[in-house]
């Protein structure tokens, strides 16, 4: 896909796309994605942000999750797996500390 830009810029007489620049720029895409589906206590609006993320991630790789894969130099089939296992382990800590604030409650 990088190429494909690449080479699309190029024939318009622009420079073209600094591979390893772009490839850093969707690689923090998917770090912000990572810290988001992990630090679902960060702040007031990490709930929210992890629930974006989660379904952004989906339970299958979307064409959008494969695109900035491939932009970062990343096979979605590999990504995917472990960003839906890392969401599951939230989920699940998530439901655990639910369970333990409402048996503190009682």
């Amino acid at each position: 896909m990088v190429e494909f830009l690449s080479g699309c810029v190029a024939n318009w007489g622009a420079p073209m796309i600094d591979t390893s620049a772009n490839q850093l720029l969707w690689q923090a895409v998917l770090m912000r994605v990572l810290q988001d589906i992990r630090d679902v206590n960060r702040g007031v609006d990490g709930y929210s942000h992890f629930i974006s993320a989660s379904r952004w991630i989906g339970t299958y790789p979307s064409r959008e999750f494969s695109e900035v894969c491939a932009l970062a130099g990343y096979e979605a089939d590999f990504i995917h797996p472990r960003f839906l296992r890392i969401v599951k382990e939230t989920e699940a800590r998530l439901a655990q500390r639910k369970r333990s604030d409402l048996v503190a409650a009682e």
